[in-house]
């Protein structure tokens, strides 16, 4: 997941659009860069690390038709040669990309193009040039030859008044203020700048000429988009005095419950599922990728456990290359999505749509593709996410969830669930956590080579959502197992001073996985208890609804994974 901009106007100065591209940064963190046309030149600053390094390097020199890139490396490592804008070897043509070109290899052989990048980005750039692209039309036909998906923003030294664009499966906007248009990756880049926006579809080209934008389909045709109305954004810019976002958002959990009990009563989200809906579909079927996965896991034991409606979750990158003969009209598939722009996730949704399934879509982003296509959306709530680990959006994800299977049972039952007590009640006690024990586990946590978290059940989820926020913030290897199986091959793992949490919150369960826990100390482990035993070395949870817990669980693990990251100044 990368950001771009692309800007043509009367603002010619580079910190409009470097202040903007950092609305991205959440999008790509590794490197960054800027393309403008001066004099008829295509003048190209990029720097590894963040959008601060590539700021302190641009010069007084301005310009009013720039690109812009933030990005989070897929093809070749992290160096400047690498960083997004990419130019043509003749110097004529300059493109930021978002996406994949999965042919990008067969067409550097086909055409002969010689690259100096790893990237794949950098054949568009080449091939633009080879087939000496002037206008749209042949701006897209170009694209023809490209497989994958792509949001690309492209510049022309010679047409210094004019800006290209093409979109498939990767989000692409723009906006337009007076004589000046602004493309992102985001409609949230536009706050301040328009009261509205144009969003692109799939295999959609736009042109900016003479101030005016023209939007063109794949067979060249004209077509007429109207603006939709900008929604009020958080300035997602601000930390509010924390130090980084992770940690801003993951004290924002209770609040972020609060108002989503709150929108969810304003808006009546649950109201078009009345009582018989769910009697239209034998098979529920929940999607999504890393943590959303682990989301889709828990929400389909509340099905199983509350509505006793088998349900079953899937990682959506490995659903889509199967064969899904069972998915059919009476399936209802649900997808989660932060972003609501997961290229696997909404691939998955596709498939499910073309089998004939009701699709319902819980995302944080209300205008996002995955909103735009399924059957139903049930938004979270949670606001922004701008740090790249998953935090107030995942237990945002619970909670919703949470709410839609008990909006269920209380249809069909006369025991009511008071979902909204429930879920604010966690929201008091999520952060009720001893953060001076929590600093002390991180601390000695950060020259482990190994972490390993076990649990049983819904334990066993927030087992492997631990893990995961381990591995991509602390970049130490972390694995999660049921408690059961440890005795199955996995207390070979387990060395002296190997830490082991065990995540134990469930009652009926508990024991087992404190003896699991006791297994590994007897090979030397050092165990760490997610639990509400007596014990120094404990993490304190406690939780009246079993159903619930994973939200309170999972809190202290995201900060000792944040804890961690700031110790090894990473």
């Amino acid at each position: 997941m990368c950001g771009l901009i692309g800007y043509i106007g009367n603002k010619k100065n580079y910190e409009f659009v470097v202040n903007i591209l950092k609305k991205l940064e959440y999008r790509g963190y590794d490197s960054s860069g800027l393309a403008a046309i001066i004099n008829n030149r295509i003048k190209i600053y990029k720097e590894t690390g963040p959008i601060l390094n590539l700021e302190k390097k641009l010069p007084k020199s301005q310009s009013s038709c720039m690109i812009a890139h933030t990005r989070w490396a897929t093809h070749g490592k992290t160096t400047k040669q690498n960083a997004h804008p990419h130019i043509s070897a003749d110097k004529t043509w300059s493109v930021v990309h978002n996406g994949i070109i999965e042919n990008y290899k067969e067409l550097k052989a086909k055409f002969k193009l010689k690259t100096i990048s790893e990237t794949d980005t950098e054949i568009i750039a080449q091939l633009l040039a080879k087939n000496k692209t002037k206008n749209a039309f042949e701006f897209i036909e170009t694209f023809k030859n490209f497989q994958g998906s792509f949001a690309v923003v492209a510049i022309n030294k010679n047409q210094a008044n004019q800006i290209f664009a093409a979109k498939n499966k990767s989000p692409l906007y723009v906006a337009k203020h007076l004589n000046n248009f602004l493309f992102a990756s985001d409609p949230a880049c536009f706050a301040n700048f328009s009261d509205s926006y144009y969003s692109f579809n799939d295999n959609e080209f736009a042109h900016i000429k003479n101030k005016k934008i023209i939007f063109y389909n794949k067979n060249n045709k004209k077509i007429i988009k109207k603006p939709q109305k900008i929604l009020k954004f958080e300035k997602i810019e601000e930390k509010n005095n924390f130090p980084h976002f992770m940690l801003k958002e993951i004290f924002e959990e209770p609040l972020k419950l609060k108002q989503q009990i709150n929108c969810f009563k304003k808006n009546k989200t649950f109201d078009v599922f009345n009582k018989n809906f769910l009697k239209k579909y034998n098979k529920i079927l929940l999607l999504g990728c890393g943590t959303a996965y682990h989301a889709c896991q828990i929400g389909a034991h509340y099905f199983e456990q509350i509505l006793n409606i088998p349900a079953h979750a899937e990682i959506a990158s490995e659903f889509i290359y199967k064969t899904p003969n069972f998915i059919n009209k009476k399936t209802l598939v649900i997808l989660i999505s932060q972003s609501g722009e997961t290229a696997d996730t909404i691939l998955a949704q596709k498939i499910a749509t073309s089998n004939k399934a009701t699709t319902i879509g819980i995302t944080n982003v209300a205008y996002s593709t995955l909103s735009k296509l399924v059957d139903f959306v049930i938004p979270i709530f949670a606001g922004p996410e701008i740090a790249v680990a998953s935090t107030k959006a995942y237990v945002c994800q619970l909670s919703a969830l949470y709410a839609l299977v008990c909006h269920f049972k209380n249809l069909i039952s006369a025991k009511k669930i008071d979902f909204s007590r429930d879920i604010l009640e966690v929201s008091e006690n999520i952060l009720n956590m001893d953060f001076h024990k929590l600093d002390t586990i991180a601390q000695n946590l950060v020259k482990q080579k190994n972490i390993i978290f076990i649990g049983k059940n819904l334990d066993y989820i927030t087992a492997c959502e631990a893990a995961l926020k381990i591995k991509e913030i602390t970049y130490i290897n972390a694995t999660a197992h049921p408690a059961g199986e440890l005795k199955h091959g996995y207390l070979a793992m387990i060395s002296k001073n190997t830490p082991v949490f065990a995540i134990a919150t469930i009652k009926k369960l508990k024991s087992k996985t404190i003896n699991a826990g006791e297994e590994a100390i007897a090979r030397g482990a050092n165990a760490i208890y997610v639990s509400n035993i007596n014990r120094p070395n404990c993490i304190t949870i406690n939780c009246q609804n079993k159903y619930l817990t994973p939200m309170l669980a999972v809190a202290p693990m995201q900060y000792i994974a944040y804890k961690m990251s700031i110790l090894k100044e990473l």
